[in-house]
């Protein structure tokens, strides 16, 4: 219904402006013209100037933003910064920390304890090896005499002793060789678990060493760290200030930024208003237009009118002039017979000649020069 209603509305407004239009003088309609058209160019001069201002203070809000691009980087760079210190000190934090307990570990003397465990087994695995190689190269030795004694024996015939008895001496011989190779495989495995507890013994000594030079050194940034807090504690809080500060300029050019766009959308619809006044303007100006040349065309139909008028009048004139010259002429001519018919009546009436008579020659027919026609009558005007 509004969108049906308001080019009906426009409608009724336009016609009701070209009526007002037509009632108006052209004087007057003149002055309109002239007084919508000054309203027009000052609607355009302010909003020439409008557009000037906004662009002005784009560019200023662009400077703004261009100015406040660093102090922004410069405040992510000191919170980064204050974030990897804040970082750092919690590591060390911890470092201290580990620090106290491989201290306090070390106080109770689990890991001497260990150490002093596992030479005192390898101690005693070494002297067991020792005895039990001992005891084999000796055995070794009574059972090849043994053997030697009871072949050498068996073959001269001066013992008991069988062959049968000494094939099973051989096989127990084998055996005891066996065992004597498992012994052997069990010293070699011994020796390597040996070596293998003097490597560990050495990687835990390494070990230890390494952890001795940690921990100085952790006691050391641990000293540098306890020595220094007022200079760590100062650096952040003057990071801290620096970045309040920066907050505090931030915010205050956020809300400079933010007075500029209501003031940059004030202007927006000051500026959307002032185009609705000019489109309504330019609608006025189209409809006086559109009246004036409606004027303008009754004004030539009427121009053209009164010089038809005027030429049938002056037609008109001409003619009447004409009637009254011949009226004039008609009416001399009339009083001259009148006065003539008058003479001629008083010479008769007193026995005059009028004047009328042929002319008779005394001695007959005088020629006429230039033809031979009778005298004609010569009238009295003449």
């Amino acid at each position: 219904m509004t969108t049906q209603d308001s080019p009906q509305s426009s409608g009724t407004d336009r016609e009701g402006l070209v009526g007002m239009l037509q009632s108006y003088g052209q004087d007057q309609l003149v002055k309109e013209v002239m007084t919508a058209w000054e309203d027009l160019s000052s609607i355009n001069e302010e909003v020439a100037s409008l557009r000037q201002q906004n662009r002005v203070l784009e560019l200023d809000l662009q400077e703004r933003e261009d100015i406040g691009a660093p102090d922004r980087a410069r405040l992510i760079r000191m919170e980064e910064d204050l974030r990897a210190r804040e970082a750092r000190i919690i590591h060390l934090e911890r470092m201290v920390e580990d620090s106290k307990k491989e201290i306090e570990e070390l106080s109770v003397g689990t890991g001497a304890l260990r150490v002093e465990s596992l030479e005192g087994d390898n101690t005693r695995l070494l002297d067991e090896v020792e005895e039990k190689t001992g005891l084999l190269v000796e055995m070794e030795a009574k059972v090849a005499t043994l053997v030697d004694a009871l072949e050498k024996a068996a073959e001269a015939g001066l013992t008991s002793v069988t062959a049968e008895e000494v094939r099973t001496l051989n096989q127990e011989l084998e055996g005891t060789q066996r065992e004597l190779e498992n012994e052997r495989s069990e010293k070699s495995s011994l020796e390597d678990e040996r070596d293998r507890l003097r490597e560990l013994v050495e990687q835990v000594r390494n070990h230890l060493e390494i952890r001795d030079d940690r921990i100085g050194e952790l006691e050391e940034q641990l000293q540098r760290v306890m020595s220094g807090p007022r200079s760590v504690s100062a650096e952040h809080e003057y990071l801290s200030e620096q970045i309040e500060e920066l907050k505090r300029r931030l915010v205050d050019r956020n809300r400079e930024y933010e007075a500029l766009r209501r003031r940059e959308r004030r202007l927006h619809r000051e500026v959307f208003d002032r185009d609705e006044r000019i489109a309504q303007l330019q609608l006025t100006m189209q409809d006086i237009e559109a009246g004036l040349s409606d004027r303008t065309a009754e004004l030539k139909s009427l121009e053209e009118s009164h010089d038809q008028i005027i030429g049938e009048l002056n037609v008109l004139r001409k003619s009447e002039a004409t009637r009254e010259v011949v009226n004039k002429a008609f009416r001399d001519s009339l009083n001259v017979v009148r006065a003539h018919e008058q003479i001629q009546q008083r010479r008769e009436d007193a026995g005059l000649p009028t004047g009328l008579e042929p002319i008779e020659p005394e001695d007959g027919d005088v020629p006429s020069p230039g033809g031979s026609a009778p005298p004609a009558l010569r009238d009295i005007d003449e």
